[in-house]
Parts: C-alpha cells; sequence; structure tokens
C-alpha cells in the first residue's frame, strides 16, 4: 500500500507554513546588495538566517515563544557570536512580525522599512565596542611584552587571562586588565626591598611602561 504523503504543519487559525529555508532564500534575493541566506539555529527547518554584509543576521521563525508571536512569520535582528558580549543593552530586542503569507518581496520591503534601521545602527554601536576591546588588547600584548623584559619575567594564562611571572630576586604578577588598570603584586625579603625597587625604577626610566 501506498504511502501518504505527511501533510504540511499547520499553524494557529489554519495557515499552512512555509518551506522557511526556501522562504528565506527568496527574501535575500529581494532584498539584493549582497544579502544571503542559511540554514538557522535549529534542525527541524522552523527558522532560517538573512546574512547581510555589514554584520547583519536576521533570525526568519515561524511563531515565537510568546502568544503575541503565535501565528506570525518573527523576524529578529540578532549578532555574532564574538559581538554579543558588546551589546549595550543585551535586554533591547530588534524585532517585526509579519504575516505568513506574505510574499518575499513584501517582507523584504518590511525589513528595510521597520527593522533595518534601528538594528543597523546597534550593529554600529556593538562593532565600535568590538573595535575598542580589540585595540585595548592590542595595547595590553604590548605593555605585557614590555613588563617581561623590564622585571626579567614571562607570561603565562591564568583563567584565560596574560599575566607576567617574575623572579628570583623579587617574585610576583603583573596583569593588566580591561579598565586599563593594572594590578602589580611583589613578594620580597626585607633586605631585598630597596634594591628591587631602584632595580625597577632604573628600568623603568625612559621607557613606555
Amino acid at each position: 500500500m501506498a504511502r501518504r504523503p505527511t501533510p504540511e504543519p499547520v499553524m494557529d487559525k489554519g495557515t499552512q507554513v512555509r518551506d522557511v529555508n526556501q522562504l528565506t532564500t527568496e527574501i535575500a534575493e529581494k532584498l539584493g546588495d549582497s544579502w544571503s541566506s542559511r540554514p538557522g539555529y535549529h534542525a527541524d527547518n522552523h527558522d532560517a538566517l538573512l546574512v547581510g554584509r555589514a554584520d547583519e543576521l536576521i533570525q526568519v521563525r515561524h511563531g515565537g515563544w510568546q502568544a503575541r508571536y503565535h501565528g506570525r512569520l518573527v523576524l529578529r535582528g540578532t549578532f555574532a557570536a564574538e559581538l554579543r558580549q558588546f551589546q549595550p543593552d543585551p535586554s533591547a530586542r530588534y524585532t517585526i512580525t509579519v504575516s505568513p503569507t506574505s510574499s518575499a518581496n513584501r517582507i523584504a520591503e518590511e525589513i528595510t522599512r521597520r527593522l533595518l534601521p534601528e538594528y543597523r545602527e546597534a550593529i554600529r554601536r556593538v562593532c565600535g565596542r568590538g573595535a575598542e576591546a580589540e585595540e585595548l588588547r592590542h595595547r595590553r600584548d604590548r605593555l605585557m611584552a614590555q613588563l617581561v623584559h623590564v622585571l626579567d619575567g614571562e607570561i603565562v594564562e591564568r583563567r584565560g587571562e596574560p599575566v607576567v611571572i617574575f623572579g628570583p630576586c623579587g617574585s610576583g604578577r603583573v596583569q593588566a586588565h580591561d579598565d586599563e588598570t593594572v594590578e602589580l603584586r611583589i613578594h620580597l625579603r626585607d633586605a631585598d626591598a630597596l634594591t628591587f625597587a631602584r632595580r625597577v625604577g632604573t628600568n623603568t626610566g625612559g621607557s613606555d611602561v
């Protein structure tokens, strides 16, 4: 006996669910400007992603966890994993909903008009904060290299962060923090304290440290 095809899932109020991957591909074509699509976060064709050339990452999904999203197609601006930590307001949501029967062209127009302006401004801020953090990391790395030379130490990792440890006449550690402060811990015998202080003062004279 021939197997009957599996019926398409049905949304609230009898609206049929469209293939979200295919729909997202069509939306990307309508958006143009180097937009593309790719599979979403779920493996059941429940969502897909629109990818823009300026770090846009828009999730397209049927419905959502909130009652107000039931029976709607939800489009939510998200951030790449490496940028999420730089969101000025992690609670902010860049989300619009449209009818699941809307054409790809209409959905692209709604994205352009209602979602992209505020979402792109958020991306600009997030990328700016990410660039500042990257520059801070470079400055920290340069400082740590100088400290290794001055203190005759070495760089080790402690809890994922670089730390300079040094010895033997004086032992200790130096750590540069993200707020541009430096934490210095030194362990010395009383007899060595002044000698070590003079050595550090001499070595750092005229340097950038």
